[in-house]
């Protein structure tokens, strides 16, 4: 062979060369082939063996059963790369939500990042402020202003819909432009993205956008919308509220629509680690209208989001978008890593009576394979019913809205009331709002009466004042005469 060649050896049997190690490990000798290594072992050592069922051959077999499996791990696999596509790439939602998704929601991928937006030079600094956080799991960054271009080859498309109540003050008008703005969005995607990409859209008409997507073709892949930014606001003031950490309560949800002017649901939330007239170990759990022990305590206390965005931005002087990236970012995590509880909107397939075909907020569990499960419960809860037929109508509304079937304001509204009063039939819920307008009615009065007397008052102390200040003047002038 050719190292025997190299180094001038040789044997008489076998390819065998043996070297014995010498001086911990060093360069050792050059013995020969199989017959000189069997002399030297029976002359010194008085042993003897054969090749073909002796312990050498033993000791060969589990040489080179080691020698493969090292050659074996040593060869690195084929490199599966995974692509995310950004549509609204500039957006400052967009800056804050790129490094949660490379810093720990794909680590163990090669990530392709295909960044869209409007403007050019905005992207190319974007791409090189992500360039120079030298994320281990980046594998390549490109940056277009066509939407089509950007999802050909994703496996996740992230839709960051600019479209608000800051931008469209006006309902009706907002829905309008969220009509134009997903009918573009579906002619970029049509025939361009994979069959099997996941579609993730962020924003106040989410649930609307996805729909119209799928009416307008645009239904290749599955479509998820994300929801959890109004679960975490929840969780977290209750939290302070029940004095525990926001992991300890769940089963907050968003049922329907995205909660622009309401707070998500906790009505079947549980809670543990709580210290109240019940406590149990840490995983006992207690329902969080329990816990509270004050009826619609939630409704009171934890604004819309459309309330406390407004809050941030007056306060801060900037659009909020730290919780929107974070709820973006689990959501992602879930679909990639598998949930055990959490909130999306998905297709409805006629879940809890709800309209098959429309995009629906719902509990959820993912499994590791991104399989999204719609939680089964037993009976819903009445609220959670009327409030499962409420959204699901006013959905409805929103896409004939949107659709030009309602085109005007007061036709809509018009759709809108058809629904809640067909909710409103059932006595019980009609009682609640009864009892609750009769309260909001006592308060109103009890308030007026306070009002009414705190000028009485104020007007009693003023006469006062006046009477003593006149016969000061009165003593004073007296004295001067």
């Amino acid at each position: 062979s050719g190292i025997n060649a190299e180094y001038r050896w040789s044997h008489g049997e076998s390819p065998l060369i043996w070297r014995e190690l010498v001086d911990r490990g060093g360069a050792g000798t050059y013995l020969g082939g199989w017959k000189e290594f069997s002399d030297m072992a029976g002359h010194w050592y008085n042993y003897k063996d054969t090749l073909e069922s002796g312990k050498v051959a033993e000791i060969c077999r589990e040489n080179k059963s080691s020698h493969e499996a090292s050659v074996a791990s040593s060869v690195k696999p084929a490199v599966t790369k995974t692509t995310i596509a950004v549509v609204g790439a500039t957006l400052p939602l967009a800056y804050s939500t790129l490094p949660l998704l490379l810093g720990s929601c794909f680590v163990e991928h090669n990530l392709v990042l295909a960044l869209q937006g409007d403007d050019s030079d905005v992207l190319e600094g974007i791409k090189m402020e992500l360039e120079d956080c030298a994320f281990p799991e980046l594998h390549e960054i490109t940056t277009t202003q066509s939407v089509g271009s950007a999802v050909a080859t994703a496996d996740y498309i992230i839709v960051l819909d600019p479209l608000n109540t800051s931008s469209h003050p006006n309902k009706f008008q907002l829905i309008k432009a969220v009509n134009l703005f997903y009918k573009s969005l579906a002619d970029d995607l049509k025939g361009r993205m994979k069959p099997n990409a996941q579609v993730i859209i962020s924003g106040y008409k989410s649930n609307l956008g996805g729909m119209l997507l799928r009416h307008y073709g645009a239904a290749g892949g599955t479509i998820t919308t994300v929801l959890n930014q109004d679960e975490q606001l929840m969780r977290s003031i209750l939290a302070l509220k029940l004095s525990v950490l926001p992991s300890d309560i769940v089963d907050v949800a968003v049922w329907g629509n995205v909660p622009v002017y309401e707070p998500a649901s906790a009505v079947m939330a549980t809670v543990c680690n709580h210290v109240g007239a019940i406590t149990g170990p840490p995983n006992y759990q207690k329902t969080v209208a329990v816990a509270l022990n004050e009826a619609a305590w939630e409704d009171k206390n934890v604004p819309s989001r459309d309330t406390r965005d407004k809050e941030i931005s007056e306060l801060s002087g900037r659009s909020p978008v730290l919780s929107s990236a974070l709820a973006i970012f689990r959501h992602i995590s879930a679909l990639a890593s598998g949930c055990a509880s959490s909130t999306m909107g998905i297709v409805s397939e006629g879940q809890f009576g709800t309209t098959a075909g429309s995009v629906f907020g719902f509990p959820v569990t993912v499994s590791d394979e991104g399989v999204v499960t719609v939680k089964e419960y037993g009976e819903l809860p009445e609220t959670v019913k009327q409030l499962v037929s409420l959204q699901d109508n006013m959905l409805l509304v929103e896409k004939k809205v949107a659709l030009g079937e309602c085109d005007d304001y007061e036709t809509a509204m018009l759709h809108c009331e058809a629904a809640l009063w067909s909710i409103l039939e059932s006595p019980k819920l009609k009682r609640e709002l009864e009892e609750r307008e009769l309260t909001r009615l006592a308060a109103e009065e009890a308030e007026r009466k306070a009002a009414e007397a705190r000028a009485k008052e104020e007007a009693k102390k003023k006469a006062e004042e006046e009477a003593l200040k006149k016969a000061e003047e009165e003593a004073a002038a007296a004295l001067a005469a």
